[in-house]
């Protein structure tokens, strides 16, 4: 034996046998030429029920056309077949399946048939469905019965010249000839061109008295197709010297094809494919589990499967041999399917895997373990965004019940100015959760803009700022970009500072710097519009956008609002005393004012006033804090 490599032939028989997975197998023109035990179980239906297009008739009513569609268009290009659809079971229920083909070409590159399996992906949909809405998912071959089923036996003997003693009628026919014609012949008359493959067997059993077994001749067979006898030679001795041959032949046509057949469909298969002996070594691996484990097959045959790719959990965590659900087959016998877990590239990169595990067995004891697994990295980023939507939603549901039920709540910070002016507060919003807790806007307001709720606060807060803005305060409100690009919203400004007396210049609106350079015309209108009311608008987190300062000239600002991201750490960094310093000089010259986010410190403070900001904001000069 190579180092490195197994000896141990792949258990074909018992691979086909023991795959639990739905596998069908078509002609080129898309005819159902097979579909395995497990297919049958699953569905209840017979072999001459399910053939040609018979298939169809298990399928859920509302899936049978794009099915029908998705099916001939691969049958039309040649190109791989994947559809979801419903398959009815035994039981009358409905499960999901993902039906997957690929096209298996012949010796001209022409198509010869389609092999295909169903994966069950009905849990997977049910939790996409309760979300808000893979299976393991694999599939082999069971197409061959056991040899010794049924298996007709030719029997002959020669004599030392190697002329026909007696033949029965089996093996005489494959000569076309009767027992009767065929006594009396040589070999030579009777088997014509299949002589010459054969003469070294029979003469090397006359010369060494020893017998070979299980030769495998092919000859033409009657229907065309080539004819597999597994043939033995043995001596037939008389007082220990030889007095000719004996010849047993079993018909192994069926098994060859199918084995070739098989083999070929394994190769072709989507999902990965391995099959391991009783000690974890590889003995097997088609080409889907070698590309998704980028392991040449001969570089993993003979290798310890566990150790090479299933040693470590998705977060590098170590799996011991002794709690690998695969290898614990081999003592319990049962077969297994893991939804989740990972293997471990040739290259040490981790991808997340679903596999099913079943037993080797050859009558009452295991031999092995065959392997199918599919990479569900697609699914599984899937399901990170449905269970992200899941969150959305919910909070979705707590906005509008705070909205309905008064939870809603502003904090009030300090705007205090670096000389001569008037001080102010901003209004930030809080909600109050049924229990108390107080929720920061960051949790909750990207929902809120995502799902279309942002307008309904917006209107919320302006209605709060001015009735405070009538009682004498000074406020600033925030407005997102979504009331800035509707303009809806002013009309309802404008009233509500009618119907309370307000005075416009006792309110500023906080705008972002990039809700008005998404949009610079609505920008520039809505700005304008705000002004024409006599309010104030202050261009919020300047300098973080990406608009040019010549807008500045369009829009109708009172502030710049420097962003806290260059307040801090102002002291120690030269990069950020040039910016605010910048922006200073821009305020100016555009004579608007600013207003410092940010200060932390009295030496931040000290700076900022030393460098003409006009106004600052920050816990150094006051934290947020409920309205009174």
């Amino acid at each position: 034996m190579r180092e490195g490599h197994s000896d141990v032939t792949p258990p074909w028989d018992l691979i086909a046998e023991w795959i639990p997975h739905v596998v069908w197998v078509t002609d080129a023109g898309g005819s159902t030429e097979y579909f395995n035990r497990r297919g049958y179980d699953l569905v209840g239906l017979t072999p001459e029920e399910t053939s040609g297009w018979g298939w169809l008739r298990v399928l859920h009513p509302d899936d049978v056309s794009r099915t029908r569609v998705a099916w001939q268009s691969a049958l039309r290009d040649d190109t791989p077949f994947e559809v979801e659809y419903r398959v009815r079971t035994v039981s009358g229920d409905y499960r999901w399946m993902v039906a997957r083909a690929l096209p298996v070409l012949g010796l001209d590159d022409e198509v010869v048939r389609w092999a295909g399996t169903w994966t069950d992906i009905d849990d997977i949909k049910h939790i996409q469905d309760k979300l808000g809405g893979m299976g393991g998912v694999a599939a082999s071959l069971a197409i061959l019965d056991a040899l010794q089923e049924t298996a007709p036996i030719g029997i002959g003997f020669v004599d030392r010249e190697l002329r026909i003693v007696h033949v029965n009628e089996l093996m005489a026919g494959l000569n076309g000839t009767t027992p009767q014609e065929a006594q009396g012949r040589t070999l030579a008359e009777v088997l014509g061109s299949i002589w010459p493959r054969v003469q070294a067997h029979y003469q090397q059993v006359l010369n060494s008295g020893k017998a070979i077994a299980n030769i495998d001749v092919a000859r033409p067979g009657a229907d065309g197709l080539p004819s597999h006898w597994l043939t033995s030679y043995f001596p037939v001795l008389v007082e220990n010297e030889v007095q000719g041959v004996g010849m047993v032949m079993a018909d192994v046509s069926e098994h060859k094809r199918n084995e070739e057949f098989r083999s070929v469909v394994m190769e072709n298969m989507a999902e990965g494919l391995y099959a391991l002996d009783v000690k974890g070594r590889v003995t097997y691996v088609n080409a889907a589990a070698s590309k998704m484990l980028r392991w040449a097959p001969e570089e993993l045959l003979g290798k310890l499967m566990h150790e090479t790719i299933h040693f470590q959990k998705s977060d590098g965590t170590p799996v011991p041999a002794s709690e690998c659900p695969m290898l614990k087959v081999n003592s319990t016998g049962q077969s297994v399917r893991v939804t989740s877990d990972a293997f471990t590239r040739k290259d040490g990169s981790i991808f997340p895997t679903a596999y099913s595990s079943t037993p080797l067995c050859n009558d009452a004891s295991i031999e092995g373990v065959v392997v199918v697994f599919r990479d569900i990295t697609e699914e599984h980023t899937e399901l990170g965004r449905v269970q992200r939507d899941l969150a959305a939603l919910s909070w979705l549901g707590r906005i509008r019940d705070a909205l309905d039920e008064d939870r809603m709540v502003l904090y009030s910070q300090p705007i205090i100015p670096a000389g001569e002016g008037v001080p102010s507060e901003e209004l930030l919003l809080r909600m109050i959760s049924r229990t108390g807790e107080v929720i920061p806007p960051g949790t909750f307001l990207p929902v809120a803009e995502k799902y279309g709720l942002i307008t309904e606060i917006d209107r919320w807060v302006v209605v709060q700022a001015i009735r405070l803005a009538a009682s004498g305060r000074r406020v600033e409100a925030n407005l997102s970009a979504a009331s800035v690009g509707s303009l809806d919203i002013l009309p309802m400004i404008e009233d509500e500072l009618i119907a309370t007396g307000a005075d416009p210049a006792n309110v500023t609106f906080e705008i972002t710097e990039t809700s008005l350079m998404r949009d610079i015309e609505a920008g520039e209108q809505f700005t304008k519009a705000l002004a024409e009311l006599g309010c104030g608008v202050a261009l919020d987190d300047f300098g973080t956008g990406y608009g040019s300062f010549t807008y500045l000239k369009r829009l109708s600002i009172r502030y710049l609002k420097i962003d806290i991201d260059f307040v801090r750490e102002l002291l120690t960094s030269e990069a950020n005393r040039a910016l605010v310093r910048a922006i200073v000089g821009v305020a100016k010259a555009f004579n608007l004012q600013t207003v410092a986010e940010g200060v932390e410190d009295q030496e931040t403070w000290d700076f900022l006033r030393q460098e003409g900001v006009d106004f600052g904001q920050g816990f150094h000069l006051g934290r947020p804090a409920p309205i009174e």
